[in-house]
């Protein structure tokens, strides 16, 4: 699901092109072998095999490819030492559509990775700073988004908060812009953003 979310984002950053994705460690070795990827975007929790195991095939394949990891527990991966060279990024899942954006323009724009700053500038040419750097959801915008996760209309969510109808609705096009989806993409991440990740 988490793939299916972040496939379009992907498809919407230009001078990005993505040619495969992987649901299983097995598949993505395949792929690696076969496409030989610029770039892997890689989760660490597959259901066969360590997900580290793709990035040490794509190191013997391609060394000079770029490695990106997606994790729920961020702040704790340690990257095996002969994996450096190649890792330009670690990102948080439940910050993923953002920040993976963010990290992929500065590859895009040759600026050098930069694992300790903790929020990246965007790339120059990005097309806007909203977009490839949005501001963070208000509390308000997370209660929206908590009860979308849970199926509410926005008439339901009116009720729930005290709020007028119209208000709910301004709140729903932020959060789209914000997350950077479509109206019929958010209810999919509020359910992804509800379970952390």
């Amino acid at each position: 699901m988490f793939m299916e979310l972040l496939l379009p984002v992907l498809k919407g950053i230009p001078g990005l092109k993505a040619i495969a994705t992987a649901g299983t460690a097995g598949e993505a070795i395949g792929a690696v072998e076969r496409l030989q990827p610029d770039l892997l975007i890689l989760d660490l929790f597959l259901p066969d095999q360590p997900g580290i195991e793709v990035a040490e095939a794509l190191q013997r394949i391609r060394p000079e490819a770029h490695l990106i990891v997606l994790s729920g527990q961020a702040s704790s991966f340690l990257c095996p030492p002969d994996l450096q060279p190649m890792l330009h990024a670690v990102v948080d899942k439940t910050s993923a559509f953002r920040e993976l954006r963010q990290e992929i323009n500065r590859l895009l724009a040759g600026l050098p990775k930069n694992p300790d700053e903790p929020k990246l500038a965007p790339a120059p040419d990005a097309e806007s700073t909203a977009e490839t750097d949005p501001a963070p959801l208000t509390q308000r915008e997370r209660d929206v988004l908590a009860l979308i996760a849970q199926g509410c209309s926005s008439r339901a969510i009116a009720e729930t908060l005290g709020m007028a109808e119209s208000t709910v609705q301004t709140h729903r096009r932020s959060l789209r812009l914000k997350l950077g989806v479509s109206g019929s993409e958010l209810v999919r991440v509020a359910v992804l953003h509800s379970h952390g990740g």
